[in-house]
């Protein structure tokens, strides 16, 4: 995952899944998680502004690991559940994956988020308009 921005020029994907990831339990093996800080400035680099990364697990502590580092970077936003309503990415990674389908076959949870990746050039715009009302 380091050399990703070897592969892919700089803003040119749009959409991001990460399905089901390895949790790596243990504390010493987190820096593996496919989620950390520095892996998501690879990710902010490769995504398009307004880039999205989709997040599904059946593992809840993961996925508070994955909201709590995508909430802390500064080039990404959650998408709020309501403006994902109709999106068809969701309902792919929930239930038409290999993993959801065992997952809901045995009863298990799921959970997800989607984030988006900042307009630099948006967040711009807004920091000179709120320096103005000041």
């Amino acid at each position: 995952m380091k050399t990703l921005h070897n592969y892919f020029k700089k803003e040119s994907v749009e959409k991001m899944f990460i399905c089901f990831a390895d949790p790596h339990f243990k504390k010493v093996n987190h820096r593996r998680r496919i989620i950390n800080q520095s892996l998501l400035t690879d990710y902010a680099y490769i995504l398009k502004p307004e880039g999205r990364i989709y997040e599904v697990t059946d593992v809840k502590d993961l996925h508070d690991w994955n909201c709590q580092h995508l909430d802390a970077h500064p080039m990404f936003e959650r998408i709020p559940d309501s403006e994902l309503v109709n999106d068809p990415g969701i309902k792919a990674m929930r239930e038409e994956t290999d993993e959801a389908q065992k997952v809901i076959r045995n009863g298990g949870s799921i959970w997800h988020a989607v984030y988006r990746k900042r307009n630099p050039a948006a967040t711009e715009v807004l920091s000179e308009a709120l320096e103005w009302l000041k």
